[in-house]
């Protein structure tokens, strides 16, 4: 039979303490100060209530960071003592209390001991709250570790621009996946401006947008689009919007490297280019495209000299019905030229174009596009073939004629030079024979053409055969809606390549009338 140590309690408080306890120091413990000690208590009493007794084992070392242990000192070098009740304790007293044949006390352990579960739930909340934060510094240390952030700040910034700016035209959707993948590659890409030097006002990228990223380029040079389709022509604050997008860059148009306007007629055109007034010393591409090119007002003035006439570095201009009187101080000293939409009396003359192309002697591109043809009564053809006025055009690899007139097309291939042409279109031009009879002299110096490509026009097939047979490094031609052509034609021109010894591989294929093809074996 189990002998109880002899117990007391105290008048002023219904806590049971443990005196002279048989069971070892390292288990039990009394814990409630103020409860005297008494030694004439009946060895027979019954075992105290389990809320004085207090379980005790020496601590293990990770205990001192466990909630709920506090160290204390005492007398004999005791281990530290546990606060809340112990659920260890109070399963030892209901064992021992039921071996005795005790009866519980209802009204003083119930409470207790869901109080016992409740501080368990507690001390395993907290316990898990610990792990969990252990476990994502531990995550984030590790993918500290990785290399890809390592890389220092500027070598990322660099591969993203090159990333980015190395895909022809700038992707925002790539920008901002960019920004999605993490806090760190977010703040490299917002403090990176070349990605953000893509300055776009359209219906589809509204003034918010431009401006916050007009913020973020900082100081880098820009590439500025305002554009305005014809089919946003109706919609309500389009010339409001234009206005607003060119009073939101024009404090930027010293550092603007390319500027593209697009708007559908020639107000709101005019509206734009009149706070175009700043110089534009990094200017290199302009593109000014008014949609609605038959229109005729009193917006047709042109609004000169634009950026205050400051473009020393402009290269590339390309204009679509827009008057600029034919300043050759606006398109001097370029590497490519685009005119178009130019009808009656807005087209320009042929010695228009010959001044202007005097002007540009490092010409790498010329276009000319939607043109009403000159007068045959404005010069005479007997000067055609006079070579005393020539424009040297070394440099000129790309041209281009898309319904130019066969007139001002002919007469300008007569007094220009091409040595290094390589590509060459002829579209909507009637009869093309004089012209081809022009290739045919440029051939007997220089003309390495690789392209040719013809459509809606006719010519004369023998001529058109001894300018082939001229054409040594011809790679492509393309014959689209040429009626006159015959089957003959072909034959012929393909034996020209079997029958002949050329430095340069034979065409790789015709491309004939109706787009149908013909292979070269």
């Amino acid at each position: 039979m189990m002998q109880w140590p002899s117990l007391s309690r105290s008048a002023n408080d219904d806590t049971t303490i443990i005196a002279q306890s048989k069971l070892p120091d390292e288990t039990f413990h009394s814990q409630p100060s103020g409860v005297a000690l008494s030694a004439t208590s009946s060895p027979a009493s019954p075992p105290p209530p389990y809320e004085a007794i207090h379980f005790m084992s020496r601590p293990h070392p990770a205990s001192q960071h466990i909630p709920g242990f506090i160290a204390m000192p005492s007398s004999g070098s005791r281990p530290a003592r546990r606060l809340e009740t112990s659920a260890l304790s109070v399963t030892r007293y209901n064992s021992d209390h039921s071996l005795s044949g005790g009866s519980s006390a209802t009204g003083i352990s119930i409470p207790h001991l869901r109080e016992a579960l409740d501080s368990l739930d507690t001390q395993m909340a907290s316990l898990l709250n610990q792990r969990q934060e252990i476990e994502l510094h531990l995550e984030q240390v590790v993918r500290s570790q990785s290399p890809i952030y390592r890389i220092p700040e500027e070598l990322l910034s660099s591969i993203f621009v090159t990333g980015v700016r190395n895909m022809g035209e700038e992707d925002s959707l790539l920008v901002a996946t960019l920004m999605l993948v993490c806090r760190y590659w977010r703040d490299v890409a917002i403090n990176t401006p070349e990605l953000w030097s893509d300055i776009c006002v359209s219906p589809h990228d509204s003034l918010e947008k431009a401006h916050r990223r007009l913020a973020r380029s900082r100081s880098v040079p820009l590439d500025i689009t305002i554009n305005f389709t014809p089919r946003a022509d109706n919609a309500s604050g389009t010339m409001e919007n234009i206005i607003h997008a060119m009073d939101l860059i024009r404090p930027a148009l010293w550092r603007t490297k390319s500027f593209r306007l697009s708007v559908p007629n020639k107000p709101q055109a005019h509206a734009a280019l009149l706070r175009c007034k700043e110089e534009a010393p990094m200017l290199e591409s302009l593109c000014i495209r008014i949609f609605h090119s038959m229109q005729e007002d009193h917006y047709s003035s042109p609004c000169l000299p634009l950026f205050k006439g400051h473009t020393p570095r402009l290269r590339s201009c390309s204009f679509t019905s827009f008057n600029f009187n034919w300043d050759k101080r606006v398109v001097s000293g370029l590497c490519v030229l685009q005119l178009g939409g130019y009808w009656n009396g807005y087209s320009p003359s042929v010695d228009t174009l010959l001044g202007i192309l005097r002007g540009c002697p490092c010409l790498e591109e010329l276009a000319l596009r939607n043109m009403s043809d000159v007068d045959s009564e404005t010069f005479s053809l007997e000067h055609e073939f006079i070579s005393t006025k020539v424009v040297k055009l070394p440099k000129l690899t790309k041209a281009s004629f898309y319904y130019a007139g066969i007139m001002r097309t002919r007469m300008l291939l007569s007094q220009i030079t091409f040595p290094a042409l390589e590509s060459l279109d002829f579209c909507y031009l009637d009869n093309l024979t004089p012209v081809l009879e022009h290739l045919r002299q440029q051939s007997l110096t220089s003309l390495p053409l690789r392209y040719l490509r013809i459509e809606s026009s006719f010519f004369n097939e023998q001529k058109f055969i001894l300018l082939l047979r001229r054409l040594t490094s011809l790679v492509t031609l393309e014959l689209v809606d040429v009626e006159d052509v015959t089957c003959f034609m072909l034959k012929v021109s393909t034996c020209i390549y079997h029958h002949t010894t050329f430095n340069d591989p034979p065409p790789e294929y015709f491309s004939a009338t109706n787009g149908s093809s013909l292979g070269v074996p």
